[in-house]
């Protein structure tokens, strides 16, 4: 039964997640909210790959139903194929026998197909839900919270557990805002037995969830429209019952009731028992048992024929059907005989009903949908639906619509239809929308951290094909413009019709020549001048020079005879100075050499050298009398 539990203290809360070793909490991947989870359906790594196969499976106490569903898009499938394979409801589970024959019906069922996903349910009673309302932390923070909420209200075993939650969206307690979460735990050991079952049968589950969550993947896909409103959807057993309330396509509340068809049928049973035998032995009182015989047999044909009118099997052939004018008791009176049993099951219901209302902000459950191992009397089903004051409905999961095609041919009651919800729930359930005991919280986070790593890598790698694609092109249109260019001068080129040859190269060798000499002759007229302005502009105010001579145009040596091909030294060009240069006596010296040194830095002589030095006295103080030659170049 899911329990409607509120945190009271926030920070104690805090403090006791805080506290705890963090080797024993799960590492928890938060729940998506509800506006996003509607858009995230198949997102994760977890869901079904566009086009593949998923077959839901159903196993009952006396039946296997299989249902085959082909997902075309995230909110479009189709109905491939359905089956029902009875058996006998005394085989045990664990009978050798058994992983043998579910084995060879789901491979009959789903052929060699190795991208079929299979889901199946364990019993609704055995998993405990909660629905929990944890303070508003950071999302790495939620599955801690939700783990030690669950933990304060009903502790459990976590190595004998198997614990998971879903996040519903925001809540408000008392003006703070909170996070709604559904919170569940299984038995460790019933999870692992179903899972080792089909892993003998040779087809290991893809996951495990329970009758609600599949009817609640009903309403999340779309196969059951709820219009915004709380449904509720009621279950009626052979020994038990179970009401599940939804509140925006969201289990908000489950819980088993115990009554069921068989609490009718023995009141049936008694009632029928107690009449014949008060009107037979009244009207012949004996102590034959043979007689006494025959009346039990009589009595058991009237339970028989009792029961089909308001029980009917699902399934029972057409000739199982007892014509009206055989039934010794009229449909009114069998009615009057289940009432009191009806009635508190109707009681059971009102209750949870009128609790969800009190606990989930006066929330209003607007229809029932009800199903049943058996087909229900139509005044059955009349009788709740008048004593709650709500629309009954029963599900057909074989309706078409734009979202939903059916291929094979559906059965024909309704009832018998609505028999396949569960298994077409599973058929449609994804790890996205549908809760999964073989993939918590703890395998999500890991999901969710490989999928970032998956996408970084992927957003790298598209970074780097942007980049080399941009430069790619860059290069692509530069490899044009040079095209372009080349292109354009050679068009440049071929407008000319300039014939080349040797003399023509020989003639402009020759002018060239000719202006060459002509502007050495231009510098050899303005040599002097250059030579004079470069000595001025070198000399400091501590030189004096005293004669400048230069040798310019001497001629060289005439070749000797016999010799006219030998090669003509040039004339060379020297220039002498004689000065003196004034200073102090300790650094006269240097200031020779540094003005000699500035004169040789010149571009226009080389070669410096000095012919002649001595200290003598001037104006009484000592100068260096001086006379240097350098070659111009």
């Amino acid at each position: 039964m899911a329990k409607q539990d509120e945190l009271s203290s926030t920070e104690r809360l805090l403090e006791l997640i805080r506290d705890s070793d963090a080797e024993s909490q799960p590492a928890g991947n938060e729940g998506k909210p509800k506006s996003q989870r509607w858009r995230m359906l198949l997102s994760s790594s977890f869901s079904l790959a566009r086009g593949n196969l998923t077959v839901g499976v159903d196993l009952g106490r006396e039946d296997l139903k299989l249902v085959k569903v082909k997902r075309t898009s995230d909110r479009k499938a189709e109905l491939i194929d359905f089956t029902r394979i009875p058996f006998d409801p005394e085989t045990p589970r664990d009978h050798p026998n058994f992983p043998q024959f579910l084995g060879s019906s789901l491979h009959k069922f789903c052929g060699p197909l190795k991208t079929v996903e299979l889901w199946a349910t364990i019993p609704s009673g055995q998993v405990e839900t909660r629905h929990l309302k944890i303070p508003k932390v950071s999302q790495n923070q939620i599955a801690n919270s939700a783990f030690w909420s669950y933990q304060k209200h009903s502790s459990f075993k976590e190595n004998e557990t198997v614990f998971d939650f879903d996040v519903l969206g925001e809540a408000e307690e008392g003006g703070v805002k909170k996070i709604a979460v559904m919170a569940y735990t299984a038995p460790r050991q019933v999870v692992e037995e179903l899972q080792s079952l089909f892993i003998r049968a040779g087809f290991p589950l893809t996951g495990i969830s329970i009758v609600p969550f599949a009817s609640q993947t009903l309403l999340r896909f779309g196969r059951v429209q709820t219009h915004g409103v709380a449904v509720s959807s009621l279950y009626i057993g052979r020994d038990w019952s179970r009401i599940d309330i939804f509140a925006d396509a969201n289990l908000a509340l489950s819980r088993g009731i115990k009554a069921g068809i068989r609490t009718m049928v023995e009141a049936l049973q008694h009632e029928i028992e107690q009449n014949w035998f008060e009107l037979t032995l009244a009207k012949s009182p004996t102590s034959d048992q043979n007689r006494i015989r025959a009346i039990k047999t009589r009595l058991k044909q009237e339970l028989e024929i009792a029961q089909s009118v308001f029980f009917k099997s699902l399934h029972a052939s057409a000739t199982e059907t007892v014509p009206d004018q055989q039934l010794a008791i009229k449909e009114e009176r069998i009615f009057q005989m289940i009432l009191p049993a009806l009635e508190r099951l109707v009681r059971q219901v009102e209750r949870t009903i009128r609790h969800f209302g009190i606990n989930f902000d006066n929330a209003r459950v607007e229809k029932i949908f009800i199903s049943s191992g058996v087909e229900l009397h139509p005044r059955v089903i009349d009788y709740i639906g008048d004593e709650l004051g709500l629309p009954i409905e029963v599900i057909d999961p074989f309706a078409e619509s734009e979202q939903f095609t059916v291929h094979p041919a559906p059965p024909d009651s309704i009832a018998a239809k609505n028999s396949y919800a569960p298994a077409l729930g599973m058929a449609l359930a994804s790890n996205a929308i549908t809760p999964n005991f073989l993939h918590t919280h703890k395998d999500k986070r890991k999901t969710s951290i490989s999928r970032n790593i998956n996408r970084g890598v992927l957003a790298c790698f598209l970074a780097l094909m942007l980049a080399c694609t941009g430069l790619a092109l860059w290069q692509e249109q530069q490899i044009k413009d040079k095209d372009f260019k080349r292109a354009s001068l050679q068009n440049q080129l071929g407008s000319f019709d300039l014939r080349v040859d040797k003399n023509l190269i020989l003639k402009l060798v020759e002018r060239i020549r000719i202006q060459n000499r002509s502007l050495q002759g231009i510098g050899n007229n303005f040599l002097g001048v250059a030579v004079l302005g470069e000595v001025a502009n070198s000399t400091p105010d501590s030189v004096r020079i005293l004669s400048i001579t230069t040798r310019l145009g001497s001629a060289g040596n005439p070749a000797p005879a016999g010799k006219a091909t030998a090669k003509i030294e040039p004339p060379k060009k020297v220039l002498i100075l004689d000065g003196i240069i004034f200073g102090d006596r300790t650094t006269i010296e240097a200031d020779l050499a540094a003005y000699l040194m500035a004169l040789k830095n010149s571009s226009l002589f080389k070669q410096t050298t000095i012919s002649k030095k001595s200290l003598e006295m001037m104006d009484n103080q000592p100068v260096i009398r001086f006379t240097a030659q350098m070659d111009i170049v």
